[in-house]
């Protein structure tokens, strides 16, 4: 499956809530709860010794996919594009591979002028 085809049926499974305002907080907060059961699986872990439930990290993943997807679709963006900018974004900023120097020491006027690019 490759991008568009699942931002076109994770839309299909999304409930319209009347205004782009109100769909738009559904997703951030559909986000936010997803994330954060994603990390209560690693805080189970972490905090009291359980096991990673790998196939329930995936499940999570995919279900922040959703509201991901959907937030681009309200948006009339494609996922796909807003992945590949990222990735542009991520190579302008660390041209080789990741560095704390490069982390720290971030050139926000210049990412953003690639980012309003890729608007």
């Amino acid at each position: 499956m490759n991008f568009q085809e699942y931002q076109d049926l994770a839309k299909r499974t999304n409930a319209d809530l009347g205004s782009l305002r109100d769909n738009l907080i559904h997703m951030s907060m559909g986000m936010n709860t997803e994330q954060a059961e994603f990390a209560d699986v690693l805080k189970k872990n972490f905090a009291y010794g359980k096991d990673v439930d790998y196939v329930n990290l995936k499940e999570e993943l995919g279900d922040l996919m959703f509201y991901v997807a959907n937030t681009c679709t309200l948006l009339d963006w494609k996922l796909e594009d807003v992945c590949s900018l990222n990735i542009t974004k991520l190579q302008k900023r660390y041209p080789n591979n990741f560095t704390q120097v490069a982390a720290l020491n971030r050139d926000l006027d210049a990412e953003r002028e690639l980012l309003e690019k890729g608007v």
